[in-house]
């Protein structure tokens, strides 16, 4: 699967688990709004490929779901949200502040938690801002250059 096809699948996984969505236009009209223009026949074919299919959520509403759920790679889902949500990174001696778009801090705090880095000590999140500490000032230079890499 080429990289181009595998972030466009993450990010509609990541669509529809975080909004209703319940057509093919209004999913659509989402990656568009993401900067990713498709044709019908493309969304569709994830659609299948993904597994995805319309069905009643735990609140009685009808809408995109996926069947299966996907066994995604962490650090992978982790790059993609760094390039889509992270507006900086910030290296303070041993910790690195990370500036998220707004409501998105506790998410990406997460998936930074999920992947296990041994390079960070615990994170700190809130709203729109993730405090990370590191144990040294080598390894918050480290995970700052890379993260400014994925930028």
């Amino acid at each position: 699967m080429s990289t181009k096809k595998q972030d466009r699948q993450l990010l509609i996984l990541d669509i529809i688990n975080s909004q209703t969505i319940d057509t093919q236009e209004k999913l659509m009209a989402e990656l568009k709004a993401r900067g990713v223009d498709v044709t019908q026949a493309t969304v569709s074919r994830d659609i299948n490929e993904l597994q995805i299919v319309r069905q009643i959520d735990n609140n009685g509403v009808s809408r995109y779901q996926a069947l299966e759920p996907m066994v995604v790679d962490e650090l992978s889902q982790l790059r993609l949200s760094v390039e889509q949500l992270v507006e900086s990174v910030t290296q303070i001696e041993f910790m690195v502040v990370i500036k998220t778009l707004p409501g998105n801090g506790n998410r990406l705090g997460a998936l930074l938690d999920d992947v296990g880095f041994p390079e960070i000590a615990g994170t700190l999140a809130g709203h729109d801002t993730i405090f990370m500490m590191t144990h040294s000032d080598e390894q918050a230079k480290k995970m700052t250059a890379m993260l400014k890499n994925w930028l």
